[in-house]
This record gives structure tokens, C-alpha cells and sequence, in this order.
């Protein structure tokens, strides 16, 4: 298993504190190709059922992996029944948990889930935390959250160890994806 270099907690917004009341975290993998995780959060021991136990992984595109993760959340977490509904007719690939995005959906039908999730996402009450490591995909696509509305929180990196002597070192990470396109 390779390195995680992104993370995605979803849950209920916290309108007192500004936090989040997790249900699930999806982790994002950026080896030889990269793949989602989404895996529920239980904050108590009791609430591991079997039944919601499911772990899902899917090999995203590359050009849209921050939205599948999106795509994720409304399949997954929210369960929107026109986004399943959709999914279920698309998607060749019936094993639910293990989909490959090259593989197992028409890429038109891929952009219709994507659609119907922009307008759908809206109507539940969510939010999301992304945090993003130097280096990811993701930081190039962080721009497509604007076009969901959706509560949501992005943390980057802005200080790193990385030298021998472990000092710290001054990050600005979206100036540096920026510079690099």
C-alpha cells in the first residue's frame, strides 16, 4: 500500500464551533495510479455494524479526481437516490466497492454523475475537510470546490520539516502549484 497523499473528512457542519461531525474519510493514494478510499469514521465502539462497515476504492481520473472523490460523497455518504440510482444504470462494473473510472463507466456518463452531483450535494447538510499534502494532484483542482455549494474547509501545507537539521520551512503551497502549471 503506497503513501496517502490527500484526505477528505465528511460529515455534519458544526455551526457553533466551526467544526465537523465526522461520519466517513476518504484518502487519497498517489502512486503508480492513483485510488480513493472512503471509509467510515465511528467515534464510538458500538457503532461498527457490519452492515456499515463497507470500505469503497476507486482508481479516479486524473484530470477529475478531486470531483470523483465528490462523486464519492454523493453515491457513498449521502446517498442521493438520482445519483445511485444513475450510478447503478452507468456503471459496468456491478462489484460496488472496486470501481475504475477509465473501466467501467462511458466518459459522457461519468460526466452526467458529475453534473447531477454538482446540484445535488447542495441539498444535504455537509461538509468537508481537505487536507492536502506538497506535491498532490488535487492541488491543481481545488478550484472545482467553488463550483459545488457545499461547506467546506481546505488545509494546506505551510510549514514543512524536511532537512536533516529538522528546521521548519515556509510553505506557501498554492503559490508554488500555480507557478508550476
Amino acid at each position: 500500500m503506497g503513501s496517502a497523499n490527500a484526505f477528505i473528512m465528511v460529515g455534519g457542519p458544526d455551526f457553533l464551533h466551526n467544526g465537523i461531525y465526522p461520519t466517513h474519510c476518504l484518502i487519497l493514494h498517489e502512486n503508480d495510479k492513483p485510488w480513493w478510499v472512503l471509509t467510515p469514521i465511528f467515534r464510538l465502539p458500538n457503532e461498527c455494524k457490519l452492515k456499515n462497515c463497507e470500505i469503497i476504492t476507486w482508481i479516479p481520473t486524473v484530470e477529475g479526481m478531486l470531483e470523483d472523490a465528490l462523486l464519492m460523497i454523493g453515491i457513498y455518504v449521502v446517498k442521493d437516490e438520482e445519483l445511485v440510482t444513475l450510478a447503478n444504470k452507468f456503471f459496468k462494473n456491478k462489484e460496488k466497492n472496486k470501481i475504475w473510472l477509465y473501466d467501467d463507466i462511458e466518459k459522457e456518463n461519468l460526466k452526467k454523475l458529475r453534473e447531477v452531483s454538482k446540484k445535488v450535494l447542495s441539498k444535504y447538510n455537509l461538509k468537508i475537510v481537505v487536507a492536502i499534502t506538497l506535491d498532490s494532484t488535487i492541488l491543481r483542482q481545488i478550484d472545482i470546490l467553488k463550483d459545488y455549494n457545499i461547506e467546506c474547509e481546505v488545509c494546506t501545507t505551510r510549514l514543512a520539516r524536511w532537512e536533516k537539521n529538522m528546521d521548519f520551512e515556509e510553505c506557501d503551497i498554492i503559490k508554488r502549484t500555480k507557478s508550476r502549471k
